[in-house]
């Protein structure tokens, strides 16, 4: 999930117009290394953001601290609901899941069930997130936990109070047994002041037994899971504006950079600029329309 070019740089941008910017927390739950930047890698090297991961194996977590870039921190705990769970290995590391795997669902598909079969079966004791001091308070939250995204916010609404944005992976089928799927996170996150915005990739497999082009990893149609991405509802603005105007430039910040999600950050800064900035939204429309044509603005 690479961050492409923008046309413009925020961070520049707020500078060059004398904002001063507040400092983001990112925390990564379910970070796993697969050879690419992460998105908010520019914010973290920059010292914009301090990213804070979790990894539960205490071995490979002090490794981690011990090779960590700048502004960047991991803590030896598995997040869920603060029970005693057992973490299902999967024949892929990425599919270890706090639910065991569902082979009545995974094995209609093609090149599913062989990266998840359970290898072995591991009791550990879980962590709430609000319950993790290094996390308080969190600006933006990225969950990949196959499956148990629901429970770890069920256990982190204290820590939602000042989350502005999460990314979540979600499933539209239950491929782990008993796992909520994209409905019940939805539901859970619109009742905490969240507006969903856009889907993220999307995971597909091909029923079995057709394949296109060679390629058991592509699917025909079927959408299985995807990241869901949810920022505060643009309707509560105006009263960030007044109880808490840095949330407005966090969501800007956050928009433009991960998400190349413009529109949105303009938003954000007209109801900033409103309290605190007078012209920043209009100069930020500006720098983004005559440095990409392709960008109007239009009442």
């Amino acid at each position: 999930m690479n961050s492409p070019a923008r046309p413009v740089d925020i961070l520049r941008f707020l500078d060059g117009q004398g904002v001063t910017r507040p400092p983001l927390k990112i925390v990564d739950v379910g970070a796993m290394d697969v050879g690419e930047a992460e998105p908010w890698a520019r914010l973290v090297q920059s010292g914009a953001a301090h990213l804070v991961g979790f990894e539960p194996n205490p071995a490979e977590c002090e490794n981690l601290n011990a090779a960590a870039k700048p502004n960047t921190q991991y803590l030896p705990h598995a997040l869920g609901d603060g029970g005693r769970h057992t973490l299902h290995i999967g024949a892929a590391p990425m599919t270890s899941s706090l639910f065991a795997p569902d082979p009545s669902v995974m094995k209609q598909f093609h090149s599913l069930w062989e990266l998840c079969e359970t290898t072995e079966e591991i009791p550990l004791d879980t962590v709430r997130l609000d319950d993790v001091d290094e996390v308080l308070p969190m600006d933006f939250l990225k969950l990949d936990v196959q499956g148990a995204e629901l429970m770890v916010l069920e256990s982190a609404v204290a820590a939602l109070a000042d989350t502005v944005a999460i990314q979540a992976e979600v499933g539209f089928l239950p491929i782990y047994k008993n796992q909520p799927l994209f409905a019940d996170v939805d539901s859970f996150l619109r009742a905490h002041g969240f507006a969903f915005h856009t889907m993220v990739g999307v995971g597909s497999r091909p029923f079995r037994p057709l394949i296109k082009d060679g390629d058991p990893n592509r699917g025909f149609a079927q959408v299985i899971w995807s990241n869901a991405l949810y920022f505060r509802n643009p309707i509560g603005f105006p009263k960030l504006a007044d109880d808490a105007p840095d949330a407005l430039l966090k969501i800007a910040i956050l928009a433009h950079e991960l998400y190349g999600a413009f529109d949105l950050a303009a938003v954000a800064l007209q109801h900033y600029g409103a309290a605190q900035h007078a012209g920043l939204a209009t100069a930020y429309i500006r720098a983004l329309t005559t440095t990409d044509l392709t960008i109007t603005a239009k009442k």
